[in-house]
């Protein structure tokens, strides 16, 4: 082997041997936060703002970030709510099925902030 091309290979070896794949991040909780979000716009963001910023296009429907930022909520009483159609008021006409509770509720538990203030009192 020609010394240039030694030296190729040999620098070439050492740079792939810095090289690192990063870590994945993409977890369990990571997919269904994702698809509860996906199922959030679907289902319910003609009414709410689903988004972590932003006014409802429904003056009526609060925004989530308020929702899941209410005093004294939690993953349990959310649960415990969305399963309850008819606590629902007549404007959200529909049934969720339990695995899309858990997913609508793993999105909106990540909208919780310690920092939270409402945009708008």
């Amino acid at each position: 082997m020609h010394p240039v091309c030694l030296y190729l290979a040999a620098g070439a070896l050492l740079l792939g041997a810095c090289q690192h794949a990063e870590p994945a991040t993409d977890t369990h909780a990571d997919r269904q936060a994702g698809e509860g979000h996906a199922l959030a716009q679907g289902a319910c963001g003609s009414c709410h703002m689903v988004e972590p910023y932003g006014q409802s296009p429904n003056a009526q429907a609060p925004e989530w970030p308020r929702i899941a930022n209410t005093p004294g909520l939690t993953r349990e009483t959310l649960t415990e709510w969305l399963t309850e159609a008819h606590n629902y008021p007549e404007q959200m006409d529909f049934y969720l099925e339990a695995d899309e509770v858990e997913l609508l509720v793993d999105y909106m538990m990540t909208l919780r902030r310690d920092d939270y203030h409402p945009p708008y009192q």
